[in-house]
């Protein structure tokens, strides 16, 4: 009998990038009769796409709801989905049991679809210029203008005559036009219409975050004084902490979700970040304790206006970690205001259509494929 694969009539089968809530339901069968799983000692969920084999997930025999239908839900977390891009994928269900090892289905393929979301959607892109640049273009501008001799006033019109309306004079000759003269580049960056674009540049990173590589979850086991949960999250850009708040302002929001793990004594750790640099940070303890396995933490802090802060990393410590305990940090986001948004990655972390492109070109160049 041939084995199949098929999804139940109210399954999905197609999931976009970031959506971590969405589950496959589908059926394991012989010639499309459902196969009792009852005996199954391990499920395996494996996906891929035209290039092969890609990743795995597993499903505990003991969470099938009736195994007697056949049926195994897969579930989209944030681990299965990370690096997937949109794209068509097949599916495979591998179960073994004391006879040995099932692959469904047996021909051929089941496919699903995951799609891009409204963030990764690719689209045209606008070149942007801060403020400050532009400003900068100007006075560059200016500087190359010399400034000219004032123009020949024209001769005046001869005066009709008092009472009734004379005829109107001729008019007078039009005085040379004189050079351009130069800009006052004080006054252009004062001027009202260009204070409201540098308000516009400054809030457009409202909601942004300022940190690069934070999509991979990072943990931290054991007590150690020198223990980083992650200290590879730069600014954007490689700017230092006086630069974000001569482009951003003074204040700004640090986000992130924590979750412990076996927990052996009163409190799991302390949260401590800091911005490396030159010799400036901030401090913020918060105690982790087992009355919670898991949380979310928002702090809104404040930036000085000093030209020494050259930091460029932020690092994120735990102290105080039993031996058996270990914590995960995720979602860290650094954002613009005092308001906390949703986690999403900074725009430099996406991988563009027209990157793929150069990707693809180059790969092909060396007498490579990727399709």
């Amino acid at each position: 009998m041939a084995k199949t694969l098929s999804f139940t009539d109210t399954s999905a089968q197609t999931v976009k990038i970031g959506d971590t809530t969405t589950s496959f339901t589908l059926i394991c069968g012989n010639d499309n009769v459902a196969t009792d799983l009852t005996n199954a000692t391990s499920i395996t969920v494996k996906l891929g796409n035209a290039s092969g084999y890609l990743k795995s997930a597993t499903v505990d025999p003991a969470s099938l709801t009736d195994p007697t239908t056949g049926q195994v839900t897969v579930k989209f977390n944030a681990d299965l989905m990370t690096s997937l891009p949109a794209g068509s994928y097949v599916i495979e269900v591998w179960v073994v049991d004391s006879t040995g090892t099932s692959i469904y289905p047996s021909d051929g393929s089941t496919g699903f679809t995951i799609t891009n979301n409204i963030q990764s959607a690719n689209g045209y892109t606008i070149t942007a210029i801060t403020f400050d640049d532009f400003v900068k273009e100007m006075n560059k501008a200016a500087s190359t203008i010399a400034k000219g001799d004032k123009g020949d006033k024209g001769d005046k019109g001869d005066t009709g005559p008092q009472g009734d309306t004379g005829p109107q004079g001729a008019k007078g000759d039009k005085g040379d036009k004189g050079d351009t003269g130069s800009v006052d580049n004080d006054g252009l960056t004062k001027a009202p219409a260009f204070v409201k674009l540098q308000t516009q540049v400054t809030n457009s990173a409202v909601g942004t975050n300022l940190l690069i590589g934070t999509a991979t979850p990072v943990s931290i086991t054991g007590n150690n004084s020198n223990n980083k949960v992650a200290d590879t999250y730069t600014l954007v850009g490689g700017m230092s902490a006086y630069a974000l708040y001569q482009k951003y302002g003074s204040t700004f929001t640090l986000s992130y979700d924590w979750s412990v793990t076996d927990t052996a004594s009163a409190y799991a750790g302390q949260m401590q970040q800091q911005f490396v640099g030159n010799p400036w940070g901030f401090n913020d303890l918060t105690t982790i304790s087992n009355s919670n396995t898991s949380g979310h933490k928002i702090t809104t802090f404040t930036l000085s206006n000093n030209s020494g802060n050259t930091a460029t990393k932020i690092q994120f410590h735990i102290d105080n970690v039993p031996s058996t305990s270990t914590i995960t940090v995720s979602n860290m986001k650094l954002e613009k205001g005092n308001v906390a948004t949703d986690w999403c990655p900074n725009p430099s972390d996406i991988l563009t259509q027209s990157d793929y492109a150069k990707i693809q070109a180059a790969i092909v160049a060396l007498g490579g494929s990727l399709k």
